[in-house]
């Protein structure tokens, strides 16, 4: 054989594109481009190619970095992004969403290929334009945000509209707003599966599932429900009939919302299977409502993870001034280590410290 030829064969020009595509997946832009680009006209084609895709995430750049990264290369690839992060955790260090978006007036629906979103610590302020962009990129499957809490203040809102939601291929969304999350501008049909929110109302929660058919896992902090009587009315024995029957995994943190109201959310969802509570009301330790329950609403539920968290002394939500007279923890811990919740793989268990006690009931914890 001509030593020549295997030579010739061997030099990395001669690769096809496709492989060159695969190589250069798996390095970032700002390398791919100081290390290749400019190197020989072969390569600087393929880096323009319009086939090849690009991830990327910022959040680690230095400013100085991030200055040159924004000039000089995210121009050229824009519009081949499948995966994009920008944002940084330390907002000490400099504003690097508000510099993306204003400074530089990055255009979030230039990235017509992108499949990947995440926002890192954005101001409240920039969401409705962040989420009006969104409408504009039909191949988005997945969305991560987080807002700065700076500036965030208990009567700040963050609206959630169709232009969010219904993306086509949108399958998973993360909300980190720092503010309470409204969804009653919600009025179209999504395609989300999974869904993580922090933090909602009881009632703005429950508008928002009668739009998610397709959700199977759901996340959320709830605080808060208004307007009960409506709220009420309009669940009772209807949601089922809207709600995704495909919702089979809940995970919620519930604070100052009462037992009776939670109990009838959740004789909505019988179809659950794996459901994560974490509570912080006395009401909460009454074990014969949580059988009933399982008795005759969540049937086929298998896996469990109570958690109900009290600050001592106990006082009463109604009357703050008010101690409560009631079993004490370890009595209610005892119900539910009974043959039913034996039955059921489920044990309980109770931690107490000097300040609070946690009873925690589910399919890991030993019986005490």
């Amino acid at each position: 054989m001509d030593k020549s030829l295997v030579c010739s064969g061997s030099k990395l020009e001669t690769f096809s594109d496709e492989v060159f595509f695969e190589i250069f997946d798996r390095l970032s832009p700002n390398d791919l481009f100081k290390t290749f680009y400019g190197l020989n006209s072969r390569l600087n084609t393929i880096l323009t190619d319009s086939r090849m895709r690009f991830r990327d995430n910022l959040s680690s750049l230095t400013p100085k970095q991030f200055h040159s990264y924004v000039q000089n290369i995210l121009p050229q690839i824009v519009d081949r992004f499948i995966s994009f992060t920008f944002g940084t955790y330390d907002t000490d260090e400099y504003q690097q969403v508000h510099l993306f978006l204003h400074r530089y007036a990055v255009d979030l629906r230039l990235f017509q290929h992108l499949r990947t979103l995440v926002i890192i610590k954005m101001t409240i302020d920039d969401f409705p334009m962040i989420q009006s962009a969104i409408s504009s990129l039909k191949h988005l499957v997945n969305i991560r945000f987080s807002v700065d809490s700076e500036g965030v203040d208990t009567m700040s809102f963050v609206h959630i509209d169709n232009d969010l939601l219904s993306g086509p291929k949108l399958k998973r969304v993360k909300m980190d707003m720092c503010a309470r999350t409204t969804f009653f501008n919600v009025t179209t049909l999504s395609n989300v599966e999974q869904l993580s929110i922090v933090w909602c109302q009881m009632q703005e929660l429950t508008h928002l599932l009668q739009y998610s058919p397709c959700l199977t896992t759901l996340k959320a902090t709830i605080c808060g429900l208004n307007d009960v009587d409506l709220w009420t009315q309009s669940i009772c024995g209807n949601l089922h009939q809207r709600c995704s029957s495909r919702l089979n995994s809940l995970k919620l943190v519930i604070d100052s919302i009462r037992f009776d109201y939670l109990l009838l959310l959740l004789e909505e969802l019988g179809q659950l299977r794996s459901l994560w509570l974490l509570l912080n009301h006395y009401e909460y330790l009454d074990a014969d409502k949580w059988e009933n329950l399982f008795q005759t609403s969540l049937i086929q539920l298998d896996h469990l993870d109570l958690t109900i968290a009290l600050t001592k002394p106990f006082q009463s939500a109604n009357s703050p001034n008010q101690m409560l007279m009631f079993s004490p923890p370890h009595i209610a811990c005892i119900k539910f280590n009974t043959k039913f919740w034996f039955q059921r793989g489920w044990r309980a268990k109770l931690d107490e410290y000097d300040h609070c006690v946690r009873l925690t009931v589910s399919n890991h914890a030993l019986p005490i």
